[in-house]
């Protein structure tokens, strides 16, 4: 049983994973219950692409997390950040010898179904970035006979768990038997289910829906590097030369449209950083990476996506919706973001 269900979730992995339109980098997440106590998530810092049998998860006591969510007291003065975080470790069964994490989503992965797909999907982000984006999301899928439950933006961790524990609970047992569909504002989208293959399938299906529904055709941009030396690569991607130049994009602008929380830790954090990793070129309007292939493919993934994002909710007429100044601030901030940073970084060596 347990064999199967690390099969699954490789083959999700690796599924969801080859496509730079659905994650991009170490972002989203995917998850598989082995049993009525043991979950096998992808580990913070793997990409989806890097998950086999052998390397890029973590199996974790998934019950004393639910156990926790269960009985949290929330009236006390306490870090539950932190206490969360400790909990999910303290929960880790393997590996035992090193120290890979699981993702700080981990809780929301324990309450939902067996099957859990999380992703940053273009398309589902350019509704959960736009003020209409609920409204048209929620046509699009009732049309189709599917419920949606939308999250307002919350901080990954503690508190998002929670709400979705929340409104997962509020649900009739009749609906809290079937595969759900969740889009997280400013965040991305999460597919929970029972059924191995309707958890893929739904996942494609809600993609296609929101593709139809905007108008959007063709294929997803592919992105391309340059080799200057072993720490240095350009941008060759012709959609992100041209998007810098239509709009004569600066650093300031990532400031200004701060979308969501991996646009912050691989876009921003780079930009502002003393050894930054990102150089803009004003009057080339080329992008530099000073790093490892690994870490500006990453890079550059995301931006792309980010730009993408941008210019599909300007093309259909939409209003950007960005993160608050807390959010952002929460985000940089953020003790497992800089864990993740630093295990990428020792991954790129």
């Amino acid at each position: 049983m347990k064999s199967k269900g690390l099969l699954e979730l490789v083959r999700m992995c690796q599924r969801i994973g080859k496509r730079i339109d659905y994650v991009q980098g170490g972002g989203g997440n995917i998850s598989v219950k082995l049993d009525s106590t043991l979950m096998a998530i992808k580990a913070s810092g793997f990409r989806l692409s890097q998950v086999t049998k052998q390397e890029g998860y973590v199996i974790v006591d998934y019950s004393k997390i639910k156990n926790y969510y269960d009985n949290v007291d929330t009236s006390g003065g306490y870090d539950f950040e932190k206490e969360s975080v400790d909990v999910a470790i303290k929960s880790i069964v393997w590996p035992t010898e090193n120290v890979l994490r699981p993702s700080v989503e981990v809780g929301f992965h324990s309450v939902l179904d067996k099957y859990v797909i999380h992703s940053h999907s273009v398309y589902a982000n350019i509704l959960a970035c736009s003020y209409e984006g609920k409204e048209i999301v929620q046509k699009v899928l009732s049309e189709e006979g599917i419920n949606l439950i939308w999250i307002p933006y919350i901080n990954p961790g503690f508190w998002l768990t929670l709400e979705i524990k929340k409104r997962i609970s509020t649900l009739d047992e009749k609906d809290k038997e079937k595969s759900k569909i969740l889009i997280m504002e400013n965040h991305g989208l999460i597919i929970s289910s029972n059924v191995y293959k309707e958890a893929l399938e739904i996942h494609e299906k809600v993609n296609n829906l929101i593709k139809k529904r905007l108008g959007i055709k063709g294929r997803y941009p592919t992105v391309k590097l340059e080799k200057i030396d072993e720490k240095k690569y350009k941008s060759r991607t012709r959609f992100i030369y041209d998007f810098i130049a239509s709009k004569n994009v600066t650093p300031v602008f990532f400031e200004k449209y701060s979308l969501y929380p991996d646009q912050l830790v691989y876009i921003n954090s780079n930009l502002y950083a003393d050894d930054s990793k990102i150089e803009i070129n004003a009057k080339s309007k080329e992008v530099t990476y000073n790093t490892t292939y690994s870490e500006a493919l990453a890079i550059e993934e995301t931006l792309l996506a980010y730009f993408y994002v941008i210019e599909q909710i300007e093309k259909l007429g939409l209003t950007i919706k960005t993160m608050t100044e807390d959010s952002t601030n929460y985000i940089k901030n953020w003790e497992s973001e800089e864990y993740r940073k630093k295990l990428i970084k020792e991954m790129t060596k």
